[in-house]
């Protein structure tokens, strides 16, 4: 599996939920992700987990998944900031 780890800063804490809700049915439908968490702190801080079955997948869904968050741009602080990870193990 290929993790993308995106951390972000938002102005408005309070927003988040209902903006991230309105994007589940869009998000689980990307060809290849097995998973997607948002996690997130009262003062805005939070980190996007998203699980790829591969990083072929991953890679393949880049421009689907910048078009499906690009409205949330005005929502962040600053760009938010990704990293990538080679291996995961689902611990459940």
């Amino acid at each position: 599996m290929f993790t993308r780890m995106t951390s972000w800063q938002a102005n408005d804490a309070a927003t988040i939920r209902a903006k991230v809700e309105a994007k589940r049915e869009q998000i689980m439908a990307v060809p290849g992700l097995v998973s997607c968490h948002v996690v997130w702190n009262t003062d805005g801080s939070g980190i996007t987990f998203a699980v790829y079955d591969s990083q072929t997948a991953a890679a393949a869904s880049t421009q689907q998944i910048k078009a499906i968050w690009s409205d949330l741009a005005s929502t962040f602080a600053a760009t938010p900031e990704t990293m990538t990870y080679l291996e995961s193990i689902d611990m459940r």
